[in-house]
């Protein structure tokens, strides 16, 4: 009943462009966060918003599921379909068929998935970041299109382009900070998301992290990388405070804090299990901003 209310605000009112959005909002419904995030802006903004979350949830599945020798060929088979998609208006698959829509209702360039599908092909080929710098724009280019779509869907003023670079250290930090939370599951499928030039600032050598083994150098390194993220939190805040997006950005920065005390809580078991804060936790942090959105 809600999603039917979300479609109608948005004037969506298509039969089958309407079941490829609900499919879109069932997938976000299951990703955890993703879902706080959606129920906390407008909702005639939440049907494109979802369609955007759910396509990059799917770009996902195919970099990261399945044997490692096809992932690759599926890649690259799911960004042709969006190309064509894109230029077309529509497809076969219901999350492709309503992201495109969403592209063309918006004006969006395909360009900002195109950065992404970059992105994960890097990630296919895995190699350590030798810097941070580098890392960053790994991470600005992994999400920061779909940050930018998303911002043009709530209605932020300024350009596609101003959008993304706008959200290039937002999305640097909530990568950086999601790295640190699934740090063990990236060991075990062979990819460390740390810089190298960090490690070898506290003497931690690359084989005993990927090893898992634990030492006094390791938790320094782990709360370097969380005081890097708490340091610049504010700064990324501060930017977009005035934008559309301010309230949003806001919360999204508390959210990522509380999971970065999380790992430091956790201690040695960061690299044996993903850590999580507790969901009520995370509930409180969001529930004044999904309260301030009327109706929900």
């Amino acid at each position: 009943m809600l999603v039917r209310r979300w479609l109608d605000e948005a004037g969506i009112t298509d039969p089958v462009l309407r079941q490829c959005y609900t499919q879109c909002q069932r997938r976000v419904a299951r990703s955890g966060h993703r879902r706080l995030f959606l129920q906390a802006i407008p909702t005639a903004a939440r049907p494109f918003v979802s369609s955007v979350i759910a396509y990059g949830l799917v770009a996902d599945e195919c970099a990261d599921t399945g044997p490692v020798q096809t992932r690759p060929r599926r890649l690259d088979a799911f960004a042709q379909t969006t190309l064509e998609a894109c230029a077309s208006g529509r497809s076969h698959d219901p999350v492709i068929h309503a992201m495109a829509h969403t592209f063309k209702t918006l004006t969006l360039p395909v360009s900002l998935v195109e950065g992404m599908f970059d992105a994960m092909r890097r990630d296919l080929d895995f190699r350590d970041f030798a810097t941070y710098e580098e890392l960053r724009q790994w991470s600005a280019t992994m999400t920061g299109g779909l940050f930018a779509a998303c911002a043009h869907a709530m209605g932020c003023a300024g350009s596609v382009a101003e959008m993304e670079s706008a959200g290039s250290e937002l999305c640097a930090l909530a990568q950086l900070a999601d790295s640190l939370m699934d740090l063990a599951e990236d060991l075990d499928d062979g990819r460390l998301y740390l810089p190298l030039e960090d490690l070898e600032r506290f003497g931690v050598h690359p084989e005993d992290i990927k090893a898992k083994r634990w030492a006094p150098a390791v938790a320094d390194l782990i709360a370097f990388e969380a005081e890097r993220f708490t340091g610049q939190a504010p700064a990324v805040v501060a930017e977009l405070e005035d934008s559309v997006m301010g309230p949003i950005v806001r919360v999204v920065m508390e959210h990522w804090a509380l999971c970065v005390a999380e790992v430091l809580a956790a201690g040695p078991e960061v690299l044996h299990r993903p850590v999580k804060p507790p969901v009520a936790h995370l509930l409180d942090v969001w529930r004044p901003v999904r309260r301030s959105v009327i109706p929900c």
